[in-house]
C-alpha cells in the first residue's frame, strides 16, 4: 500500500484550503452555533447550583380596611351590636428561611447540573464531528467534480481536433462522410457531457457554501489533498473509544444522571430542617371589640422540622422504578459501545480496501492517459481506425471517472473511520488540512 494517496487539483491564484473550509464551517454554520450555545447555556446554569445552599429572604407588606356589622355577647349578658364597624390593618416584615438539611438534595441537584453540562458538551462534540465530516466530504466532492470537468474538457478538445481533421480530410476526399458525421456526433456528445457536468459542479459549490454557512455558493477552487494512508492503525483507534466518541460520552452521562435520580428519590424521604428568622411590624385598629388598637414590632427566630409520612405511594416503589431506569441506561451504553467497536472494525476494513483499490485505479488512469496520447498520434498518422481512437478516448474518460470516484470513496471511508473512532479532530491537524 502506498504511503500517500491524493486528490490532485491544479492550484489557482485564489483557492480555498481544507483547513480554511473547516474553520469557517465551525465559525459560521448555524446548526453548530446552536449546539455550541446550548453548551454555553448549560455552563451558565451551574450558577443556580448554589441556590440550594443559601437562604431565601422575603420582604412583605400590606394595608387593609373593612366595614362590617358586628354582634358581640360578653360575660354578664352584655350584648353589643354595631353596624358598619370599621377596622384597619397594616403589616410589614423581612423574613428568612434557610434549609439546613434536606437529604443531600442540594449536592445532588448540583451534581445533576454538572452532568447536564457534560451532556451538552458531548452533544456539541457530536455536532462538531458531524460538521467536520460533512465539510470535508463537500470539499472533496467539489475537488472531484472540478477534476471530472477538466477531464471532459480534455476529451472535448481531442474530439474537436479530430472532427476538424476529418472535415478537412473529407473536403480533400481523404475521408468518408460517415467518418466525418461520427466525429461530429462524438463531439456533440462530449460537449453535452461537459454541460451536464457544469450543473453537477455548481451543485457541489452550492452544497459546500451551505455547509460553510455562506449565503452564496463557493466560488474558489480547492487545493490538493494529501493523506497518509498508513497512519490509521486499528488498535489505537479502538483504545479510549468511550472517551473519544461523543455518543458514548452521552450514554455514560445518561447512566450517571439515572443514578443521580435514584439518590434524589431516596433523599425525598429524609427529614427537612429549616431555620426561620424575621423582623415584623403589625398594626390593627377596630371600632368593635375589646381592643381598639394593637401594635406589634420585633424579631422572631425558630427551627422547623418536616418529615414526609406518606405522599400517595410507598417510597420503595419510586426507588425501584429509578433503579430500573439505571439498568436500562447502562444496557444502552454497553450496547452502543459494542456497536461502536464493531463499526470501527468495519470502517477500518473498508478504508484499507478502498485505499488499495485507489492505487490500482490510479495506475489504470496512468495507463489510459498514456494510451490516449499514443493512440491519437497513431490515428493522425493513419495507422489505426477512428473507432479504435474513440475507444481509447472513452477508456481514458472511464478510467478518470473511476479513479476520482474511488478517491472520493477512499476519502469518505477515512472520514467514516475517524468519525466511528471519535477522532475527527485529527482532521484539523492532518496535512490534508493545510495548503
Amino acid at each position: 500500500m502506498s504511503s500517500y494517496w491524493f486528490l490532485f487539483l491544479a492550484s489557482t491564484s485564489h483557492s480555498l484550503s481544507l483547513s480554511e473550509a473547516l474553520r469557517e464551517a465551525l465559525e459560521k454554520n448555524l446548526g453548530h452555533q446552536a449546539a455550541r450555545n446550548d453548551a454555553l447555556y448549560s455552563e451558565a446554569a451551574l450558577d443556580s447550583s448554589t441556590a440550594g445552599y443559601l437562604p431565601t429572604v422575603t420582604a412583605t407588606g400590606g394595608l387593609g380596611r373593612n366595614w362590617l356589622d358586628t354582634r358581640q355577647e360578653r360575660t354578664g349578658n352584655v350584648i353589643q351590636v354595631q353596624s358598619n364597624a370599621q377596622s384597619s390593618s397594616a403589616n410589614a416584615g423581612v423574613n428568612m428561611n434557610w434549609t439546613l438539611f434536606q437529604g443531600w438534595s442540594g449536592p445532588l441537584a448540583a451534581r445533576r447540573l454538572r452532568l447536564q453540562r457534560d451532556q451538552a458538551r458531548a452533544s456539541e462534540g457530536k455536532s462538531r464531528e458531524d460538521l467536520l465530516r460533512g465539510t470535508a466530504l463537500a470539499y472533496a466532492d467539489l475537488a472531484r467534480q472540478i477534476r471530472l470537468r477538466h477531464a471532459l474538457d480534455t476529451v472535448a478538445i481531442i474530439s474537436g481536433e479530430r472532427a476538424r481533421i476529418l472535415e478537412r480530410s473529407f473536403t480533400a476526399g481523404g475521408a468518408s462522410r460517415s467518418e466525418m458525421l461520427s466525429a461530429r456526433v462524438d463531439l456533440n456528445a462530449d460537449r453535452a457531457a461537459a454541460l451536464r457536468q457544469d450543473a453537477t459542479l455548481q451543485s457541489a459549490r452550492i452544497l459546500l457554501g451551505t455547509v460553510l454557512g455562506r449565503e452564496k455558493p463557493v466560488t474558489e477552487d480547492v487545493d490538493t489533498l494529501f493523506f497518509p494512508a498508513d497512519s490509521l492503525d486499528l488498535n489505537p483507534l479502538l483504545s479510549g473509544l468511550e472517551n473519544n466518541r461523543p455518543e458514548l460520552r452521552l450514554a455514560a452521562g445518561s447512566v450517571a444522571l439515572a443514578e443521580t435520580a435514584v439518590r434524589q428519590r431516596a433523599s425525598a424521604w429524609f427529614p427537612k430542617l429549616d431555620a426561620l428568622a424575621g423582623y415584623n411590624l403589625g398594626w390593627t385598629q377596630s371600632d368593635a371589640g375589646l381592643v381598639l388598637e394593637n401594635r406589634t414590632l420585633g424579631p422572631s427566630l425558630g427551627l422547623q422540622l418536616n418529615f414526609n409520612l406518606f405522599t400517595g405511594e410507598f417510597p420503595w416503589q419510586s426507588y425501584r422504578r429509578a433503579r430500573i431506569a439505571v439498568t436500562s441506561a447502562d444496557l444502552r451504553r454497553r450496547d452502543l459501545l459494542s456497536a461502536a467497536e464493531s463499526e470501527v472494525r468495519q470502517m477500518h476494513a473498508e478504508f484499507r480496501a478502498s485505499d488499495s483499490a485507489l492505487i490500482l485505479e490510479r495506475q489504470g488512469l496512468g495507463y489510459a492517459r498514456e494510451n490516449l496520447d499514443l493512440t491519437f498520434a497513431r490515428w493522425r498518422s493513419g495507422l489505426i481506425s477512428y473507432l479504435e481512437a474513440r475507444r481509447a478516448q472513452e477508456q481514458y474518460l472511464g478510467a478518470m471517472t473511476r479513479s476520482e470516484n474511488t478517491a472520493f470513496d477512499s476519502f469518505r471511508a477515512r472520514l467514516d473511520l475517524l468519525r466511528a473512532a471519535g477522532r475527527m479532530e485529527t482532521l484539523l491537524e492532518s496535512p490534508a488540512a493545510g495548503r
